[in-house]
């Protein structure tokens, strides 16, 4: 487990740069499919403020996440995709990169972050479901999590989440 752990301490966690845009389409493919990478494109071109980050190892993009912004509760993420490469999974990089993002989310004053995934991977990190039971969507339940990065964020709101329309097919082709 130690080796796992200095892997992925030499790893760079990064903001996505301009020239980064063709290895992560290449990453997103790779992992998912063309169709996800060009949406993940779209996603991280459009105008809203989204948080697009890479790990990055000996100049070799390994790992994505992005964080786009939703519409409901005050200043609100939604966090997907967020991939690995085969090769490089289950060496803490995935970790490292949501830790990475949910810090720069809470230092540009993002309150909370939605999730669709897996209730022990993201659990780890503070994700629950009952706090993503204000939210109105259709896809409720076990696997829908939310964080608050702000203490109380989500305590007196509930309703629809706003999702922009390429993130629902990013999320409808991955779930």
């Amino acid at each position: 487990m130690a080796e796992r752990k200095s892997i992925a301490a030499t790893v760079t966690y990064r903001e996505t740069g301009a020239s980064d845009r063709a290895p992560v389409r290449a990453l997103q493919a790779a992992v998912y499919d063309s169709a996800i990478a060009g949406i993940c494109e779209a996603l991280i071109s459009s105008p809203a403020e989204t948080l697009s980050l890479v790990a990055e190892l000996d100049g070799q993009i390994i790992g994505h996440i992005l964080l786009t912004p939703v519409a409901g509760p005050e200043r609100a993420l939604a966090l997907a995709p967020h991939a690995i490469l085969p090769a490089w999974r289950d060496m803490q990089i995935g970790t490292e990169l949501v830790r990475n993002a949910l810090k720069l989310a809470r230092e540009r004053g993002w309150r909370s972050v939605f999730v669709f995934g897996q209730p022990d991977y993201y659990g780890r990190f503070g994700f629950k479901s009952r706090t993503a039971n204000c939210a109105d969507v259709s896809w409720q339940g076990p696997r829908f999590l939310a964080i608050e990065l702000e203490q109380g964020a989500l305590a007196r709101w509930s309703g629809p989440l706003d999702y922009p329309e390429a993130y629902l097919a990013v999320a409808k082709a991955l779930y």
